[in-house]
């Protein structure tokens, strides 16, 4: 029951998006967009909380949005009481969940980190509304393909994720003087000893590097060259529109995947501000190719766990703009 390499491509995911700004806003954006204004459950024994905890349906539904929209998959546990009926149903963190090839058991585990095979886990049968096991899994994968696991709808724009994280950690390195050698100074009037170029090292360092002139010096001594210094630039004199130019088009990359614009996760654009009619336009056919596919995924989810054909109900989110 692998999950990628060393059995950890959820973590993959969660790493990504827990250290991706982009991804996270247009992630959570789209869940909160998939909870609508309300969810009400239609079934009477969970309609104030689905289990002891006292969750209610939306703060579970919440929970397996995000999930959704992280993995490509989610997973309920389903308590079942004495009298072989559904009581209680809790979020299941698909990060910790694995499955065998045909989705029919399950192991969780609080730590996947550790050697193959040493992993304490906690088995759990497949959900069967007429099996009788007090608990087990409800898991719900969102692609059409036979893969064990489920693909994100972003999965397209992984590398662009990889790339911005990549471009945020350059820059930080690089204000941490950490990482990017942009100068060399050449010393040519002979060769110090260790003291000496310790000491003259550290007083350039002091003085040209900091968060305030991000970079690194390279320091060279030699023996010659008119006993002058000589001052070397190794960087890039368009660095910054290099960089500048490969952000901004990753980040169109993962809108992309994601069948979005900026506007509709509230990101003022650089052209024309935050346009309503631009949004309301945005809006409608984000709601019909992304929302509502993951809403009806999640009801339907609901009606085979309650046995209950509409569950429960998500009134669709509405915004009002005030007229200037």
């Amino acid at each position: 029951f692998r999950s990628g390499e060393n059995n950890q491509y959820p973590k993959f995911l969660w790493d990504l998006y827990s250290n991706c700004s982009t991804l996270q806003t247009i992630i959570n954006g789209t869940a909160d967009y998939v909870c609508g204004d309300e969810i009400i459950c239609n079934v009477p024994n969970f309609q104030t909380q689905v289990n002891k905890k006292g969750e209610t349906i939306g703060e579970l539904i919440a929970k397996i949005a995000v999930d959704y929209i992280i993995f490509g998959s989610f997973a309920i546990q389903v308590i079942r009481n004495i009298n072989n009926e559904v009581s209680e149903l809790y979020w299941i963190d698909i990060n910790k969940l694995r499955s065998d090839e045909k989705n029919e058991v399950f192991y969780y585990s609080e730590d996947w980190n550790k050697s193959y095979g040493r992993v304490k886990t906690i088995l759990y049968p497949k959900f069967n509304p007429k099996d009788s096991n007090p608990t087990s899994i409800f898991y719900f994968k969102g692609n059409k393909t036979r893969t064990t696991y489920g693909t994100p709808i972003w999965s397209a724009a992984v590398k662009n994720v990889q790339i911005e994280n990549a471009i945020t950690d350059f820059h930080l390195n690089e204000i941490s003087n950490n990482f990017m050698t942009s100068k060399l100074i050449s010393f040519n009037n002979g060769q110090p000893d260790d003291e000496q170029k310790a000491e003259i090292e550290r007083n350039l360092s002091e003085k040209f590097s900091g968060s305030e002139n991000a970079g690194r010096v390279m320091i060279a001594f030699s023996d010659s060259k008119e006993n002058a210094p000589e001052v070397l630039d190794l960087g890039s004199d368009n660095f910054p529109e290099r960089y500048a130019s490969l952000e901004k088009r990753n980040k169109e990359q993962i809108f992309c995947a994601f069948r979005c614009t900026p506007t509709l996760m509230g990101i003022i654009t650089e052209s024309n501000g935050f346009a309503t009619s631009e949004y309301s336009d945005s809006y409608k056919l984000f709601n019909k190719t992304v929302v509502s596919p993951i809403q009806q995924a999640i009801v339907t989810a609901f009606d085979k766990i309650l046995g209950v054909k509409d569950s429960i109900t998500i009134n669709p989110f509405t915004i009002t703009f005030e007229n200037n």
